[in-house]
């Protein structure tokens, strides 16, 4: 299979891990409660700053300088285009459903819960990014198979963490007085931009190779935004910070052991 097969079949499963946390809202009757979703949050954000080093910028570093590149301003750049997509991306998605508040089309839905469904929809396209990415890196080098096991050790740790993250987005819809079923969707949906991204971003790396190290270091660039600006301050917002804490530390852990031994 080529990389934009790959590309896909892995951002599919870790959408599909999401629509599995986001069913729960069929037999779960109260939302997860506030300590719980911290700890989720910050298992996220352990196992996207592990993955933005072991599976994206090292990689990306190694690439750039086999490339004959200069590593650091190639990756410099990437990493800082990446940022300032987020910083747009992020600016003008809360601008539109502020607006769409103030019209009231969506009035029911509070404003906490909507900020934490958009979040939660933007940081999942640099993890679809990551994955496509990672496959199109590995099947650029089928001589090495260490980077086909970092794909897929990749894709294992951002479906573990997908898992509570469809349930926390889908538990909060029906405390608004959404349905289960729509909940479901909305929460399903949420991860419908990884197999987008993903695949698109396999395509460009297949298409134009020397960019391979810039759209890693893009890749790693988004994940970082979205842990500093979102995940982390939303982790410490309860009560009990030091399980959030926990929580970073172990998602880190997990994902740093996935990618080392496996790759």
């Amino acid at each position: 299979m080529n990389a934009i097969t790959w590309a896909l079949l892995g951002t599919l499963f870790t959408f599909s891990v999401t629509t599995l946390g986001a069913l729960n809202v069929f037999w779960v009757k109260k939302e997860v409660s506030n300590t719980v979703q911290c700890v989720f949050l910050g298992f996220a954000g352990g196992v996207m700053i592990a993955a933005s080093v072991w599976s994206l910028l090292l990689p990306g570093i190694e690439r750039a300088d086999e490339a004959g590149q200069i590593s650091w301003l190639v990756m410099t750049g990437g990493f800082l285009l990446g940022v300032a997509a987020l910083l747009l991306a992020d600016s003008l998605l809360k601008r539109h459903y502020q607006l769409r508040l103030q019209n009231g089309r969506i009035a029911s839905l509070k404003q906490s819960t909507l900020m934490l469904v958009i979040a939660i929809t933007i940081h999942n396209i640099p993890e679809g990014m990551a994955v496509g990415l990672a496959f199109a890196l590995a099947m650029s080098d089928p001589g090495n198979p260490a980077l086909f096991s970092g794909a897929l050790a990749l894709a294992l740790g951002i479906g573990i963490q997908n898992y509570p993250e469809g349930t926390a987005v889908a538990l909060p819809l029906i405390k608004d007085g959404m349905g289960r079923k729509k909940s479901f969707l909305y929460g399903s949906m949420s991860a419908m931009v990884e197999p987008v991204f993903g695949v698109l971003a396999a395509v460009l790396a297949t298409l134009i190779t020397p960019l391979m190290p810039m759209l890693l270091a893009f890749a790693a660039g988004t994940m970082i935004y979205v842990v500093v600006q979102e995940l982390l301050p939303e982790a410490q917002s309860c009560d009990k910070e030091k399980l959030a804490t926990l929580g970073f530390i172990a998602g880190f852990l997990i994902m740093m052991i996935l990618d080392v031994s496996l790759g």
